[in-house]
């Protein structure tokens, strides 16, 4: 996988404080936070017409993809897409701790399928 780029970029400190409340009640990071509302913006302005609360519950799962419309689902699967592309740093870390476990299948670095082998019993 791919090093991920970042950028510095200054908020004022207002919404900052908003953003580590809320990142609080989620469990995300301050920057997770930001993160996840400038997706939420970013699927507002590509889905005109829908309103925000509905987009909102969407994102969090809220709501059944075949409820739905067509342009809905287009909004929903380019979002999913964006995630799956660049997923956070800390859900990255998740699945490499999952993948090191004994027992935890995967593909190595040539594309093979392995499995993590158990450790030695100790007598």
């Amino acid at each position: 996988m791919a090093a991920r780029k970042f950028a510095s970029v200054k908020f004022p400190d207002a919404f900052v404080e908003d953003a580590r409340r809320e990142a609080e009640l989620f469990n995300r990071s301050v920057a997770g936070q930001i993160e996840h509302w400038a997706r939420i913006g970013r699927a507002l302005e590509g889905a005109p017409g829908i309103p925000v609360e509905r987009v909102r519950e969407t994102l969090e799962g809220k709501v059944k993809l075949e409820t739905l419309s067509v342009q809905e689902q287009g909004a929903v699967f380019d979002h999913m897409g964006d995630w799956f592309d660049n997923p956070p740093p800390d859900v990255v870390a998740a699945y490499r701790e999952i993948g090191s476990r004994p027992g935890a299948v995967g593909l190595d670095k040539k594309g093979k399928l392995v499995r993590v082998p158990a450790k030695a019993r100790s007598r």
